[in-house]
């Protein structure tokens, strides 16, 4: 069977294929206590939350094996049939880095062929450094907000070097702004905030920023990316 190619970005897809689905939620459901990712660090839908409500990741191509094993016996999100998922296709967008299109994700298909009892809808499997909807990698967002808070928001532009535009990466930044509140909430079950800043912002129109930012990097210490890091254990977007 031919893979189904998916694109993230876009109003219409290749003849034969279709686009991936768009959930309207897009706010953090905070988890209020740290998940349990297997040795291999998967962070599996486990429980029945809708999906709406929590996205599954994993770190890179080196953990789809486990996936593999794991989805035998792991029930679809949608219909909870055991034994159905199957892969389907790649998720693919834009980064910073590159001027090409890249895999973000994998799709998973809950099989109704052949006589089997899935219910025949799809969900992803995301790359725990990439964002929904967002052309910046978990790498880069955190360079660029760590940036602004050193820098402001101009210099931090300057120094990503992204062909976004100005005026995307502002609303990039009024995007982490608006979930900040989501973001403290879902970062209390893993561990309370610094009693003080390591840095503090050059503008202290920038104070909550960075006391988020000093949140995420105090939950998640020893991360190289503390979103990517807080992607894969809470199992929801950063922003």
């Amino acid at each position: 069977m031919d893979l189904l190619l998916h694109r993230e970005f876009g109003k219409t897809s290749p003849p034969g294929t279709y686009p991936a689905p768009r959930s309207k939620d897009e706010e953090i459901v905070p988890r209020l206590y740290p998940a349990h990712p297997g040795k291999t660090g998967f962070s599996w839908g486990a429980g029945y939350c809708p999906v709406g409500d929590e996205r599954w990741f994993f770190r890179g191509d080196d953990e789809r094996p486990a996936i593999a094993e794991q989805m035998k016996q792991t029930p679809c999100p949608h219909c909870k049939v055991v034994g159905a998922l199957i892969w389907h296709g790649f998720l693919y967008g834009f980064d910073e880095s590159r001027g090409q299109i890249t895999e973000r994700a994998r799709r998973i298909f809950c099989s109704n062929r052949n006589a089997r009892p899935g219910c025949g809808r799809t969900f992803s499997v995301w790359f725990a450094d990439k964002i929904r909807r967002l052309s910046l990698t978990a790498g880069a967002l955190w360079r660029f907000l760590q940036g602004v808070l050193a820098d402001g928001i101009v210099a931090a532009i300057r120094a990503l070097k992204s062909p976004l535009s100005d005026r995307t990466m502002q609303r990039i930044w009024k995007r982490f702004d608006r979930a900040q509140s989501k973001i403290r909430t879902a970062l209390l079950g893993r561990c309370p905030p610094p009693e003080s800043l390591p840095r503090p912002p050059t503008n202290s129109k920038y104070q909550a920023a960075a006391q988020v930012l000093a949140h995420l990097q105090a939950a998640f210490p020893d991360a190289n990316c503390p979103i990517a890091e807080f992607q894969l254990t809470m199992r929801t977007f950063l922003i």
